[in-house]
């Protein structure tokens, strides 16, 4: 597990389906009003690759890419990350009803276990105890804390190869929840979770990220619906950015890493969630 006290350590620097809740911690002084905003890419299947869930009560957000390539053999890449989901949701309230907490983990394990349609998926799911956020992430999704206009934590990228992230699925090639990395991190009131599919971080680079929450939060943390505008204004400026032809994004860069000459943004379904830590 990845455990840190990111109050400690600093050093991690570095129109579509809306949703909206806030969320209550009875176990201490903290509560996640979150919202969400999903961009499916137009020239694919009309509900995309991408899945997400927000489940109000139990304080658990997750998402999920449904890999590309399943669609060359004839197969509709989102489905398995829809079930991946919906299957994730009632494991979640499962453990809400036997005993009122949340283990990310055993969510992506019962979720990965009860899906069994042809495809692969990245995943990340995270859930708010008390002022500590416990989550799994597998593949290219993942989530970042801001700070104060700063990212003191992100999630490390996992994959096998260049544009080959890790990801679950049915098949001896396929990954399994065992490579799961596992975080535990503190959280302070004011500060923004934002998690995403790599359709954000292929395209927008951290300082970005970090002036979009900035701003979102001089602009627009006095409205109730705060978390869902701020989702949309990032997730349209990735799509802004996806379809450039020449800017220096971070699939660029990362293109450059494996001696390809790859400028611009890359196109793909944007989903993105804030959870803003909110006192009770």
């Amino acid at each position: 597990m990845d455990e840190m006290n990111i109050d400690k350590d600093l050093s991690f620097r570095g129109e579509s389906t809306n949703n909206v809740s806030s969320f209550l911690n009875g176990n201490f002084r903290t509560k996640m009003a979150v919202g969400s905003f999903y961009i499916p890419r137009s020239d694919k299947a009309p509900l995309g690759e991408d899945a997400h869930f927000i489940c109000r009560e139990e304080e658990t957000i997750g998402v999920a890419d449904g890999v590309g390539s399943w669609a060359k053999k004839g197969i509709d890449s989102g489905e398995y990350s829809r079930q991946l989901v919906r299957n994730a949701e009632l494991s979640i309230q499962k453990q809400k009803d036997q005993r009122n907490k949340i283990h990310p983990m055993e969510v992506l394990n019962e979720a990965y276990f009860n899906t069994k349609c042809q495809g692969s998926s990245t995943a990340c799911i995270l859930t708010l105890a008390c002022d500590t956020i416990h989550a799994v992430n597998v593949g290219d999704s993942g989530f970042v804390v801001i700070r104060e206009g700063d990212i003191v934590y992100k999630s490390e990228i996992q994959q096998k190869g260049f544009n080959y992230p890790f990801q679950l699925g049915n098949g001896v090639k396929l990954d399994d929840p065992s490579v799961a990395q596992e975080i535990k991190a503190t959280v302070r009131i004011g500060d923004v979770i934002v998690m995403a599919t790599d359709g954000l971080f292929d395209n927008v680079h951290n300082h970005e990220l970090e002036k979009l929450v900035h701003d979102g939060l001089v602009d627009l943390r006095k409205l109730e619906t705060f978390s869902k505008m701020l989702a949309q204004k990032i997730a349209e400026y990735a799509l802004q950015k996806s379809e450039s032809k020449t800017l220096y994004t971070p699939f660029a860069e990362e293109c450059s890493k494996f001696n390809k000459y790859r400028p611009g943004g890359k196109r793909d379904d944007i989903t993105v969630i804030v959870a803003h830590i909110l006192p009770r």
